[in-house]
């Protein structure tokens, strides 16, 4: 099949969206422009001499933009390693089956299964036969702002996300209907989107808030915690003390103190607006940051007792009591099961 392609620049600064869009059988022009327009990669056929047809589109701005790629034969991606940054990615599979190697750990992306990961260490991805992508790079700084809004209270730490997100259950198939109008509308050369300012940002947080509300990360309790808006403000106070400070040795005084309050009065306003304790709402969002711990370490390099140790437990008897119960396995079980896979 004879070369052919078709590349649009990417528009000037004062545009509202940038297009760019790409189609050619010669993997080292599609390995230059993809490098370009998101990151560095390097493309590894995984059979030689035949022509391969992919395409690449790209359509949004700074805090949000969707892109597709398509292959006609298996290959390899490798994505550079990079300083961490304000990135996040989402992506998934609409067409074939791809796996993401990424901190020791392979993931399945195809069309039950999303993937979310952010920049920083290198990461492979493995297109099987004719394989069709879609993905969405998000700013994290714009995601805290929205979290801070729904939660009501600053947030301190990072958002991290957990890699994986079914697609084939309610929260799944609702943020799968939202990233597909999302591309739709940022592509139509005739959408609001594309020509007033407004439109443009009221879809970023739609899409944003969509993102938080379907995917778990270490904010996920606070921001599902019923009655959130009618919390009381020394109560949500205290909760935003306990996320950033979870790993350490905290006693309900020093909440209390933190939060301008006498223990008794945050005692009662936890039990009124969470139907929990101070300490309750403590421990679980130190279970929470460790199954998150446990998910991401290597297990031949991290133990139990040092996750456990790191995220505020000092007893590795409750701690392993406290999470069977949350999560319905041993933390043991979790931090082993990719020894398995």
């Amino acid at each position: 099949m004879a070369a052919h392609h078709r590349l649009n620049g990417f528009k000037p600064e004062s545009a509202l969206v940038d297009d760019c869009a790409f189609r050619t059988p010669r993997l080292d022009e599609f390995e230059e422009v993809v490098s370009k327009a998101i990151i560095g990669h390097k493309l590894t056929p995984l059979h030689r001499g035949s022509d391969f047809d992919c395409a690449f589109a790209f359509n949004g701005w700074k805090e949000l933009c969707i892109f597709s790629m398509s292959f006609g034969r298996p290959l390899t991606i490798e994505l550079d390693a990079e300083e961490a940054d304000d990135r996040i990615g989402f992506s998934m599979i609409s067409k074939g089956s791809c796996d993401l190697l990424w901190k020791g750990r392979r993931y399945t992306n195809d069309g039950s299964r999303g993937l979310t990961f952010s920049s920083g260490p290198p990461k492979a991805l493995l297109f099987g036969e004719e394989c069709v992508g879609l993905g969405m790079v998000m700013s994290r700084h714009r995601i805290a702002e929205i979290g801070a809004k729904l939660i009501g209270c600053d947030i301190g730490e990072p958002i991290e996300f957990e890699p994986e997100l079914r697609l084939d259950d309610g929260l799944g198939r609702s943020w799968l209907r939202l990233v597909q109008y999302a591309a739709g509308e940022i592509s139509n050369p005739h959408s609001f989107v594309r020509q007033i300012p407004a439109a443009r940002l009221e879809l970023e947080q739609t899409v944003l808030t969509g993102f938080l509300l379907t995917h778990t990360h270490t904010y996920s309790r606070l921001l599902h915690q019923p009655q959130r808006a009618a919390a009381p403000h020394h109560v949500r106070r205290a909760e935003a003390y306990i996320e950033t400070h979870f790993s350490e040795p905290l006693s309900l005084a020093d909440i209390a103190a933190e939060a301008g309050v006498s223990a008794r009065s945050l005692q009662n306003g936890f039990q009124d607006f969470r139907q929990m304790s101070p300490m309750a709402f403590l421990r679980a969002v130190r279970l929470q940051h460790a199954h998150l711990a446990l998910l991401k370490a290597d297990p031949a390099l991290a133990s139990m007792a040092e996750i456990a140790v790191g995220n505020g437990f000092n007893h590795m008897g409750e701690f392993s009591r406290l999470y069977k119960r949350a999560y319905g396995v041993a933390p043991r079980e979790t931090l082993l099961k990719k020894l398995r896979a």
